[in-house]
């Protein structure tokens, strides 16, 4: 039976004195009960080369949407550019109020899709790191079997 000794300090050593407690009904044993609770097992099937293949495709996936979100951002820019040139000649032209609200509802617009293409483009870059991360996750887990 093995006894794990504790050391105590002055003020208590001098209470046990008082006391006449020898200190040994402070002893504890140290035997650890036996665990009645099942091992642990994964829950997620094993990787396969297919899941591997399948990440490596939503990688070019989301490799294409982000050239094609580029391309739609640098089109909005361009139609920005063009409707500003425009709104600038028509107030030096003195057009009308109408030709000026209508030019000014244009830039919105394409503040608008310049925003959007924005938040896609930024989407895609999250989810070509995610698709990333999968799958080097899998590459490793099947390189571990």
């Amino acid at each position: 039976m093995k006894r794990r000794l504790w050391t105590i300090g002055g003020t208590t050593l001098l209470g046990l004195a008082l006391l006449g407690s020898s200190g040994v009904s402070h002893a504890q044993e140290t035997t650890i009960p036996p665990s009645t609770t099942p091992p642990v097992t994964s829950t997620t099937p094993p990787v396969t080369q297919g899941d591997v293949r399948k990440d490596t495709q939503d990688i070019r996936q989301d490799r294409k949407d982000i050239r094609q979100n580029k391309r739609d951002l640098r089109e909005d820019r361009r139609e920005r550019r063009q409707d500003l040139r425009e709104l600038g000649e028509d107030r030096r032209e003195g057009a009308s109020k109408a030709e000026l609200t209508k030019d000014r509802e244009k830039l919105r617009k394409d503040n608008q899709d310049i925003r959007q293409d924005k938040q896609d483009l930024r989407k895609d870059r999250r989810d070509l790191l995610e698709d990333h991360k999968e799958r080097r996750h899998d590459r490793r887990a099947a390189h571990d079997k």
